[in-house]
């Protein structure tokens, strides 16, 4: 893995409902992750400023998209972890999963949605 990259990597599958759960951030901008339909598209919004674009590692699986970003002190110890769980709702298709990381920090995951 190249230096300034995390992880995306999915297998697809179909789960029908859409829930979310929470990191144990405290006071960012969307510390359990902001939902929204725009349009055809379903995306979702997490803060991991905390971490390094290399620190952050996403998965999906059965419609089951997965934020956890780890980051370790000096002497190789956790010092902060993150993890987020969104499911996709049915009608969103699982291959049109794309990813962007602003330098805010802000995490926005986005599919597109089979109308």
């Amino acid at each position: 893995m190249e230096k300034g990259q995390g992880i995306f990597s999915e297998d697809s599958g179909s789960l029908p409902q859409q829930t979310c759960r929470d990191s144990k951030f405290t006071g960012h901008s969307y510390p359990t992750g902001k939902i929204q339909v725009i349009g055809d598209i379903f995306q979702f919004t997490v803060d991991v400023s905390e971490f390094c674009p290399e620190d952050v590692i996403i998965t999906t699986s059965n419609n089951l998209i997965e934020v956890h970003a780890e980051k370790l002190g000096e002497d190789g110890t956790v010092t902060n972890t993150f993890s987020h769980q969104c499911k996709l709702p049915s009608g969103v298709d699982p291959i049109s999963v794309t990813m962007t990381m602003e330098s805010s920090g802000a995490l926005t995951v986005r599919a597109h949605r089979v109308l």
